[in-house]
């Protein structure tokens, strides 16, 4: 549990670099050892060395891992141990890169909210996030996951409009800018904002009776 761990035995075994993100072992004093001979060698070893190495989970999603007194631990969720935040349940790399561990680069969040941010699947095979083929109907599949269940937008005979469906759901309902791309496609009948604010730059009027971009019945 991430209970067991403390900010005081972090700061005793590690160093954290906020401004880059990278950890280095710190020198250990000989309680660590059993034998002045082993605490000679991992200090010669070790002291002052990068720590950590990059590892996939189920999903295909990198991060940085550190093994800390025999266990693995997520180098994101160390960095807020060792700033003595309180840990929590969900930790989001903002620029959705999982293995940037800059300090500002990391901030809380809920499940929900981390999920509105993550990246396209490395396993993702239509190039879209969140949309898929499916076999049995021969259409594109659009879907999302909101409030930590899957939800089903529809199924597309074109995969762009697939993906637009993706898009305008979650450029409605708050989701990250890198987490899928708008694309035009003639013939489309929705509006564009005229705003010079940079706020807004880039937005756009969703028509949803659109043929293109309303979501399909």
């Amino acid at each position: 549990m991430d209970e067991e761990i403390t900010t005081e035995l972090v700061r005793e075994l590690i160093d954290y670099a906020q401004e880059t993100g990278v950890f280095t072992w710190r020198s250990r004093e000989r309680r660590w050892f059993k034998t002045d001979s082993s605490f000679k060698t991992w200090n010669t070893r070790f002291a002052g060395k990068i720590t950590g190495y990059l590892r996939r989970d189920a999903r295909g999603y990198p991060n940085v891992n550190i093994k800390i007194l025999g266990r693995l631990w997520l180098a994101h969720r160390l960095a807020f141990v060792w700033m003595g935040e309180e840990l929590p349940d969900q930790i989001d790399h903002i620029n959705r890169d999982s293995t940037n561990n800059k300090w500002e680069n990391l901030c809380a969040s809920s499940q929900e909210e981390n999920m509105k941010n993550k990246s396209m699947h490395c396993n993702n095979t239509s190039g879209y996030t969140g949309v898929h083929w499916v076999e049995a109907s021969g259409k594109w599949q659009a879907r999302v996951y909101i409030s930590g269940k899957r939800k089903s937008l529809g199924y597309f005979t074109g995969l762009e409009i697939a993906a637009e469906s993706v898009r305008i759901f979650k450029e409605l309902n708050g989701y990250s800018e890198g987490h899928t791309y708008w694309y035009k496609v003639a013939g489309c009948r929705c509006g564009s904002l005229d705003n010079s604010d940079p706020v807004y730059s880039g937005l756009r009027v969703i028509n949803l009776s659109c043929p293109f971009h309303g979501i399909e019945k």
